[in-house]
């Protein structure tokens, strides 16, 4: 029996070193790729050469060898592509339209954007008294190829406009328009919105109509007045009783990236628009979205994104004119952060976890926690202040939670303290950005205190 088992032990030995030449002969450096399909048999961290340079493509930062990186170049493997401007899968050079707006690149006035216009009516000024009322019923109409195509009001209903001096109407209206046309002609009509008889003012400077003509040229991006100006119906020099003057702005945008973000903090409404760069929405979304450990949602803020600087000098702008001192100012950005719509990922991306860039969440206006968190932490830290990302684990059950933490004299409530028995010790108050309402060290009622807390 004991000789049959050392026979049976050598077999298998036999066996195993049998198998372990045959795989070395045909996987020389047990990359798991054949040696005849390997370009590196002696090299087990490499096995492919797409541009036959020498260079593995797992080093070579060029694969295609076309002068783009791999990690700005949407096709890594092509030479002939290195840019997909509308994601369609589609690379710029063989997409006859690049920007999927329905109008070929050779007749699309800007080939990489769908393009839109913007009317802002800021103000109406009327210059003659026709009655003893202290204001009258004012609204506007905007004609293009004698359809109408938008009404500026109030809410549905007319503004009440006093007579004789300025009244502010900051009044936007959005639309798409047909990229391979140059030359854009609009009519804008003001009219006294009275019961039984509804009158026009004049606000032209042409004899010939009270309603004002405007051309919009795409290529130039102007009018008459170039981006904004004065409508005076009193440089016709008639005397008609009815004059009145309208400062417009008119502006080109980029299709679906001009958005608008309205949002209450101590009950006062707020209000920011901001027009994005699409090509920075795409460079992002072609960027991977992938979690290995806690501490990659880190690699998803973008402290020194153009977008998120801008928008935090203006959110700046507002606390200073507000007053606010440094406590007040994190609740403010906090507060347009809680204003974004929570989703969950597997709703708008359709997996389970998608964590989105801050530029994403602005744009798609909408994200779960980690991305709005890592949208607060890029805000607050572009404005100076020491934050850090906090996740918690078993938050509730069966679900982890991410807030963020901020460093900031004067704040009370819940904290995380760092380094504690360090000389450096730091404390995070709590900020929670998934709904409106919530202060600084304010914490809903989680399962767990326990958390990760990683500094930026």
């Amino acid at each position: 029996m004991e000789s049959k088992a050392k026979i049976f032990t050598l077999i298998i030995v036999g066996i195993l070193i049998g198998s372990g030449i045959n795989q070395y002969i045909n996987d020389k450096d047990l990359d798991g790729v054949s040696n005849k399909n390997d370009a590196f048999p002696n090299d087990g961290t490499e096995w492919d050469d797409y541009d036959k340079d020498g260079i593995g493509d797992n080093a070579d930062p060029d694969d295609d060898n076309d002068g783009y990186n791999d990690t700005v170049d949407f096709f890594p493997n092509n030479a002939a592509e290195q840019e997909d401007n509308d994601l369609d899968g589609i690379g710029n050079n063989a997409d006859p339209d690049d920007d999927n707006d329905g109008y070929n690149d050779t007749e699309d006035i800007n080939p990489l954007n769908d393009l839109a216009l913007n009317f802002n009516l800021e103000w109406i000024e009327l210059i003659d008294k026709q009655n003893n009322r202290a204001d009258t019923p004012v609204i506007f109409y905007l004609y293009q190829n004698n359809e109408s195509i938008h009404r500026f009001d109030n809410d549905n209903k007319p503004w009440k406009v006093p007579w004789q001096e300025k009244f502010y109407l900051n009044s936007k209206f959005e639309m798409n328009i047909p990229d391979n046309i140059e030359l854009h002609t609009f009519s804008l009509i003001a009219v006294n919105y009275k019961f039984r008889s509804a009158e026009e003012f004049d606000i032209s400077d042409s004899n010939d109509s009270y309603r004002k003509i405007i051309n919009y040229n795409l290529s130039t991006n102007s009018w008459e007045n170039g981006n904004n100006g004065t409508l005076d119906g009193t440089l016709d020099n008639l005397n008609e009783n009815n004059d009145a003057r309208i400062f417009i702005g008119i502006e080109t945008y980029n299709f679906g990236y001009l958005k608008t973000y309205d949002w209450k903090f101590n009950n006062i409404d707020y209000q920011i628009r901001y027009n994005f760069d699409p090509t920075t929405y795409s460079f992002y979304k072609s960027q991977p979205h992938l979690i290995s450990e806690y501490e990659d949602y880190l690699s998803f803020v973008t402290i020194d994104e153009l977008a998120i600087i801008e928008i935090g000098i203006e959110l700046r702008e507002m606390s200073k004119e507000k007053g606010f001192d440094n406590l007040t100012e994190v609740n403010f950005v906090m507060s347009f952060t809680q204003s974004l719509k929570y989703s969950e990922d597997n709703v708008t991306s359709g997996v389970g976890e998608y964590p989105r860039y801050p530029i994403e969440t602005l744009i798609d206006q909408t994200g779960d926690c980690e991305d709005t968190s890592a949208l607060l932490i890029s805000l607050l830290e572009s404005l100076g202040y020491e934050t850090a990302m906090i996740l918690i684990p078993e938050a509730w059950d069966g679900y982890g939670h991410a807030a963020v933490g901020v460093s900031i004299e004067g704040a009370s409530g819940v904290n995380y303290i760092l380094n504690e028995k360090q000389n450096n010790e730091v404390s995070y108050y709590y900020a929670e950005t998934t709904a409106p309402g919530w202060k600084l060290g304010e914490i809903p009622d989680l399962d767990s205190n326990e958390a990760y807390v990683y500094e930026v």
